[in-house]
């Protein structure tokens, strides 16, 4: 049963990792959504009224979407995919302010392991410390962003010693959340070894 969950887990975070860059090229939803609503109206109205009132032309067109971001996943999970998708992400989507940004929080928030992702940071500069996101490293240097509260879609980029990066064991969609709460919760974070 686990294995089951998992595998429907998994290829369903696919096929929303899948669906993302698609989502911000050409604003799928709203189309998709109208869409379906065009689609589903009639299908909805052959199905007994159960739904405490909500439209069920809006609750079908939710179901066949979640049923397209499986398929997505299931082709998400295509070596020939990936790849297609890697080229239209650094060659347009890399262009798109807060791609990257958004792209992690949306791994972290499903479970998904992302290596091109930011990894949440914190910087010792003195006696304080800086909340980032690290974007590479390499001789002994990384480049950091480092977010302005409330938002993280604006704020610094510094290169900085390795040294002083501290990796944060948590999802970006976390620390982005407390980033956006002026740092509530980020304490522990320091505190841990």
């Amino acid at each position: 049963m686990n294995s089951v969950k998992s595998f429907l887990v998994t290829t369903i975070t696919g096929g929303i990792l899948f669906l993302l860059p698609v989502v911000i090229l050409v604003t799928i939803f709203i189309k998709m959504h109208a869409i379906l609503v065009k689609i589903s109206t009639p299908l909805a109205k052959k199905l007994p009224e159960f739904f405490w009132g909500i439209d069920g032309s809006q609750v079908l067109a939710v179901v066949i979407l979640l049923v397209i971001c499986f398929i997505g996943g299931l082709l998400f999970r295509s070596s020939a995919v990936k790849k297609m998708i890697g080229k239209l992400e650094d060659n347009v989507l890399s262009h798109v302010p807060g791609y990257s940004m958004m792209k992690s929080m949306t791994a972290g928030a499903v479970g998904e392991e992302n290596k091109d992702s930011l990894k949440p940071v914190i910087v010792q500069d003195g006696d304080t410390w800086n909340i980032g996101f690290m974007a590479e490293e390499a001789d002994g240097f990384c480049s950091v962003f480092f977010p302005e509260a409330p938002l993280c879609n604006s704020g610094e980029l510094k290169i900085v010693p390795a040294s002083s990066v501290k990796i944060i064991d948590m999802p970006v969609n976390k620390v982005a959340l407390s980033i956006k709460n002026f740092g509530k919760g980020s304490i522990e974070w320091v505190k841990k070894d």
